[in-house]
């Protein structure tokens, strides 16, 4: 897990926490981003346990107080 300390009153977009955290981190930004600097369509990004997809993807709003997660799709597996 990761913290990234902001101010009380900041509010950042996604798309700003994923820089931010890729400056200490730097192979994240690939990982998670693609060419055009979109989100890769095999990670998901939960903000406050709802799918940022459905809050405004890359410009959804993050608060000092969120939880903010980055999550690969899992597939594959075997069937019985």
């Amino acid at each position: 897990m990761i913290e990234l300390e902001l101010a009380l009153d900041m509010r950042m977009t996604a798309a700003q926490v994923i820089e931010a955290v890729a400056r200490e981190h730097p192979g994240l930004r690939d990982r998670v981003l693609d060419e055009q600097g979109e989100l890769r369509r095999h990670v998901n990004i939960f903000i406050d346990g709802e799918n940022a997809r459905f809050l405004g993807g890359l410009s959804a709003q993050v608060s000092p107080d969120s939880e903010m997660w980055i999550h690969p799709s899992l597939s594959g597996g075997t069937h019985r």
